[in-house]
């Protein structure tokens, strides 16, 4: 049931996501405005992040879940009314993906803190990577739906159906039959969320993961741009747009299906350095792309590739941190996310308005190998690392 709240309430969010980001280049056209949209919806997690896993570690998860969704039906209600009544500006889109930002900082590390009780640890990795490809579908089917939605019924009604989407989230959550009380509980403090800075300091192969893919996202974040290929480059319209976005979630989910077949993969580090490798060769693959399918083709790598990547970092976690740990170790895992895809989607926004997309994504490429080879070369570790 997690499983099943967790696809309806992303496919919902995803929808709405990439519904704000159309309707914020067609009112604006400004690639810069479209980095400040990625932002406003990646900063929350940042600020936040941190407080929202000690909150995971201290209250119920299962109300957390449920308050959570039923909060993101207002960012949907009112962007509806907004766009319907005609005074919808770009400032109303920043505030309220800002807004079912923040309510989602508080989603995820509940729900991640909830998948150990559901599966022994023998089956974590297969846990986790199905946990991945469930999640990744609707990232897939989000997109695709909202750019068809968009073309077909308008922007109004695209922001209104995602009120229903949201409803059988609740309701699934409602159906679980485990305790969402954690084992430690832990008073929210500042003490308990340096606790978990603490923890992944300590955890050097987890610290040296996530900086790895801080520093391959915050200069190879394309996400914010794929607009201006949809319009500008191959004028495809919005399902084209939807086709681009969900590219990268059928590239992940195929990943996933590659490490579920493989089984428990030794040289997790020297996997997740190649897959960053291919990574950046992918991004410069998307910048060149002269035909619309030949882009759809690099987005679907950039997935593919960053599916690995998540699924050895979220394995590694799940399986190192204890129970009462759970949360704070998850929301950093976000916080490190939406940390590099806020200051990437600025990135990629300015020197998209620069030098131009294709241009800013060659840069974003090279910038990209620099950074895993610093990385690999000041943590030789993580090469060494197997499990």
């Amino acid at each position: 049931m997690v499983w099943i709240a967790s696809v309806c309430n992303a496919v919902a969010i995803q929808i709405r996501n990439v519904a704000g980001l159309y309707q914020v280049y067609e009112i604006s056209g400004s690639a810069l405005q479209l980095g400040l949209t990625g932002f406003s919806q990646a900063f929350p997690f940042v600020i936040f992040g941190l407080f929202a896993g000690a909150v995971a570690d201290a209250f119920d998860r299962k109300k957390l879940l449920v308050v959570t969704v039923a909060l993101q039906l207002i960012p949907s209600l009112l962007l509806g009314l907004l766009t319907l009544s005609g005074t919808i500006q770009v400032w109303h889109i920043y505030t309220l993906g800002f807004f079912g930002a923040l309510v989602e900082v508080f989603n995820w590390p509940a729900r991640s803190a909830l998948i150990p009780r559901l599966v022994p640890q023998a089956y974590m990795m297969n846990a986790v990577t199905l946990n991945t490809i469930i999640i990744q579908c609707s990232f897939l089917l989000g997109p695709a739906i909202g750019g068809m939605l968009i073309d077909q019924v308008g922007l109004v009604n695209t922001y209104f159906l995602t009120i229903a989407t949201f409803v059988p989230a609740g309701l699934a959550i409602f159906s679980m039959h485990i305790s969402g009380v954690p084992e430690d509980r832990r008073r929210v403090n500042l003490r308990s969320i340096f606790e978990g800075i603490e923890f992944i300091w300590a955890q050097r192969i987890i610290l040296s993961l996530f900086l790895l893919d801080f520093g391959v996202t915050l200069v190879g974040f394309y996400r914010p741009i794929l607009p201006i290929f949809a319009a500008d480059v191959f004028k495809t319209g919005a399902s084209g747009l939807g086709l681009l976005y969900g590219a990268p979630s059928a590239g992940a989910i195929i990943g996933s299906f590659v490490i579920l077949m493989i089984g428990n993969i030794q040289r997790k580090g020297v996997l997740v350095i190649v897959a960053a490798l291919i990574f950046a060769g992918s991004l410069a693959l998307l910048g060149v792309s002269n035909w619309y399918w030949m882009a759809v083709a690099s987005t679907l790598i950039l997935g593919f590739t960053d599916s690995v990547s998540v699924a050895i970092r979220r394995t590694v976690v799940q399986l190192l941190a204890p129970d009462g740990m759970l949360g704070r170790a998850s929301s950093l895992i976000t916080v490190f996310a939406q940390a590099t895809n806020g200051l990437g989607a600025i990135l990629a926004g300015a020197a998209a308005q620069w030098i131009g997309a294709p241009n800013a994504l060659l840069l974003g490429s090279a910038l990209c190998f620099v950074m895993i080879f610093a990385i690999s070369a000041a943590i030789p570790q993580l090469w060494r690392y197997k499990s």
